[in-house]
């Protein structure tokens, strides 16, 4: 009862603050019969947020930190308040640093940045083996980047390293603490595995606060959750520049024209990114006061060294790199991306923020 009161007065603090006066929603424990086991590789603030969400499903969940240290202070704290405070974990939430904690479960949550995914796969192949494991886990990435050096989608790691699991991608607009606090959230599921599978992850996820869509496009589920992070750092240029509502209302809507236009080219449905993973995405980062993307962008705008702001903090700010990964791969295919090469001009090449959303602004007949 305790955690679950926790939740109740996170998620009525959170409702005040943003000015809700309508009744809260309130996470609720739905036990679910069976219980799943779920390990989350992962402990920033989104993998700990889905932590706590499965575990007050009523889930058996494992929470994988990167080492032993982070595991110990979360330990210690019954919480990880480096990334979620003020939210303690339910009783039925573990913590362990030993990747072999995946054996024999049921689904796997890569909720690592982008940059991580491979030696989170060599980890995990070398723990689910199959002298170890008797079984094959659904394999489901959280992680919205491209992955440096190949330039490839995440999804695309865990095909080449575990060619034999099931596999998929959740997305959506997936702010973390929103997801620990128990506000409302909606998200999509794209998975390449048999439709049993798939219903049971979207059972173990679904609650009443959390609703699970779900998708057969997982090139487009997961290029709408990298795309829409340089728009959203270029959304927060524009507010560093004082660009104003309206302003900022007309770059929106051609930025998202142009990541419509990028995801079709690469693979993606149309119809997919108009979706959670594409426009609700894009809102949700481009619009958050809590978005790590939208205030390194403000930083930027007020004239702050992007490689600065990189160096002087722990939480990865996936846009950035994304823009130069994303500007590349547009250059070689010779797509015509106007306002995502003036993102890049900014953060690559000390372009200037304001004067780069003129350029946007004249042009944008053209775009939409």
């Amino acid at each position: 009862m305790a955690n679950r009161r926790s939740y109740g007065q996170n998620a009525l603090a959170a409702s005040q603050e943003i000015g809700v006066e309508e009744t809260p929603v309130f996470k609720i424990d739905v036990p679910v019969s069976p219980a799943v086991k779920c390990v989350i590789l992962g402990a920033g603030a989104w993998g700990t947020a889905v932590a706590i969400h499965l575990a007050s499903r009523g889930q058996m969940v494992i929470l994988v930190p990167r080492d032993e240290a982070h595991a110990q202070r979360m330990r210690a704290k019954n919480g990880n308040p480096e990334y979620i405070p003020d939210v303690h974990f339910p009783g039925n939430l573990q913590i362990s640093s030993n990747f072999a904690a995946a054996r024999d479960c049921d689904f796997v949550f890569f909720a690592c940045p982008s940059a991580g995914i491979v030696e989170f796969c060599q980890r995990i192949h070398a723990a689910l083996s199959p002298a170890h494991s008797s079984q094959k886990p659904f394999l489901i990435t959280l992680c919205k980047g491209l992955v440096p050096g190949s330039l490839c989608l995440p999804l695309s790691v865990v095909r080449e390293v575990l060619p034999t699991f099931p596999c998929g991608v959740l997305s959506g607009p997936t702010h973390a603490l929103d997801v620990a606090w128990g506000l409302p959230t909606a998200a999509v599921l794209a998975a390449e595995a048999p439709p049993e599978v798939v219903q049971l992850a979207q059972w173990a996820i679904n609650a009443p606060n959390f609703r699970v869509y779900m998708s057969a496009d997982t090139t487009g589920v997961e290029l709408g959750g990298c795309l829409k992070n340089p728009y959203a750092i270029g959304i927060g240029l524009a507010a560093g520049i004082n660009y104003g509502d309206n302003g900022r209302a007309a770059l929106l809507t051609c930025m998202m024209a142009e990541l419509v236009r990028i995801g079709v080219a690469l693979g993606g449905a149309k119809e997919t990114f108009y979706g959670l993973s594409g426009l609700g995405d894009l809102f949700a980062t481009s619009n958050g006061r809590w978005s790590r993307n939208r205030m390194f962008g403000e930083r930027v705008g007020r004239g702050e060294s992007p490689e600065a702001i990189i160096k002087s903090q722990k939480s990865v700010v996936e846009g950035y790199g994304s823009a130069k990964h994303f500007y590349e791969i547009c250059r070689a295919k010779n797509l015509r991306t106007p306002i995502l090469d003036e993102i890049y001009s900014i953060l690559y090449e000390n372009g200037r923020a304001d004067c780069a959303f003129q350029k946007f602004m004249s042009g944008a007949p053209e775009w939409e």
